[in-house]
């Protein structure tokens, strides 16, 4: 098969397409809805921004795969070198795996994060809201993704982790060796180091729980057995360091990116103030469809090579769906770039689909709607404290959100 040729069009990592993506993605679904941009290194990532299509893909457990190996053919395999710690630490949980491997460990952890589990944890959601606000309200000013939206469900999701208040600092620096080294300027040495210890602080608290279960998920995880089979040290260590991420980071997007929406547009905002319990969850979903946390889902991989919809897909191609995209098609989505907080039937699909659907979105549900009422309940007229010009959006392809977002009250 022959690569696609490069459409140099789509500029899709620049600060000024990270600003507001959207009109890129309009033209994407209109003339290139499947969109192979031809990387550096030869190798070819599809982009897949229409709706149908994207939720065909996440679907399709058969020709997309999440597991690269799975695309490898015996004698690659035979030679693949071995994983290194921190591979088999992102790696080694259900977010990179395919059925059946991908079967066991979702039935697993699904035991360890049931409804009950997060609804339980409303009111000190709640509390820890509350908290992060008294610490700033006298000062009538924040920085709402540093001093809130971070913190909320960093503290939620170590909270349900079971691990120590007193270890949240050691546990996000160690974690953010795996998650974003470059961000953090780590040296090869340090981050192999950070990775380690990492670990070996997971093993120390996995064998506490073991010899003195707690109400926590490290506690569940760590006994939950399905058909007889419990996870191995590996997969719980990869599982913990998923939950950490996922844990926070959808939700950090969530809060930054509503925030945001609810401010630029006035009418919206008086109708979610105005609005019940039902209204301000209506209003979430919408703002998770209008502007939501997910930019593109992880990485699949083109299992064989195959042509799909006229398009010669060689195996080991990445495969990108564009949620962000697909939020806004307008076949699915009457008036798709209108912020409509009262937007009935919503089948948006922030939070992917099919298999790989994500665990944590009934949680991230809770903080998002708590956090609104919360913000918008305790702080007077909030608004933006510097022009929204001046704001920059984190960079990359997966994850949305503001580095920052300055707000002042009254």
């Amino acid at each position: 098969m022959s690569k696609p040729a490069i459409t140099p069009e789509y500029d899709l990592f620049s600060p000024q397409f990270k600003a507001d993506p959207f009109p890129t993605f309009a033209a994407m679904r209109q003339d290139a809805p499947i969109y192979g941009h031809v990387a550096r290194n030869g190798s070819t990532i599809w982009y897949i921004t229409r709706y149908d299509d994207v939720l065909e893909v996440l679907r399709d457990n058969e020709r997309f795969v999440k597991d690269v190996g799975h695309t490898l053919l015996p004698e690659e395999l035979a030679g693949k070198r071995p994983s290194t710690l921190s591979q088999r630490l992102i790696n080694e949980n259900m977010l990179f795996a395919d059925p059946p491997d991908h079967t066991r460990l979702r039935a697993l952890v699904n035991q360890a994060f049931t409804p009950r589990r997060v609804e339980e944890n409303a009111p000190r959601v709640q509390a820890i809201a509350d908290d992060l606000i008294d610490r700033v309200a006298a000062a009538r000013q924040m920085d709402l993704i540093a001093e809130f939206a971070l913190p909320l469900p960093t503290i939620v999701i170590t909270d349900l982790l079971g691990i120590p208040a007193a270890d949240r600092e050691l546990v996000a620096d160690l974690s953010q060796a795996i998650i974003a080294p470059g961000r953090h300027g780590l040296t090869f040495s340090a981050r192999k180091r950070k990775v380690r210890a990492f670990v070996a602080y997971l093993q120390e608290l996995f064998a506490e729980r073991q010899r003195r279960p707690q109400d926590d998920l490290i506690s569940a995880l760590v006994g939950a057995e399905e058909a007889g089979e419990r996870l191995n040290p590996a997969e719980l260590s990869s599982m913990v360091a998923l939950l950490l991420v996922t844990g926070h980071e959808t939700t950090v997007n969530l809060i930054g990116n509503g925030v945001l929406a609810l401010l630029r547009h006035p009418d919206q905002l008086a109708r979610v103030k105005e609005g019940d319990e039902k209204g301000v969850e209506t209003a979430v979903e919408e703002l998770l469809r209008f502007d939501g946390p997910v930019e593109t889902s992880t990485t699949r991989w083109v299992r064989r090579d195959v042509v799909y919809k006229g398009c010669p897909m060689r195996r080991g191609d990445v495969v990108r769906v564009v949620l962000a995209s697909a939020n806004r098609d307008e076949s699915q989505f009457a008036q798709a770039d209108t912020l409509d907080v009262c937007r009935a039937n919503n089948r948006h699909l922030a939070f992917g689909h099919g298999i790989h659907y994500c665990l944590g979105a009934p949680l991230a549900r809770l903080e998002g709607k708590i956090a609104l009422q919360t913000l918008f309940g305790r702080l007077p007229n909030l608004r933006t404290a510097v022009p929204l010009a001046e704001l920059s959006w984190r960079s990359g392809v997966l994850f949305r959100g503001l580095e920052r977002l300055p707000l002042a009250w009254d």
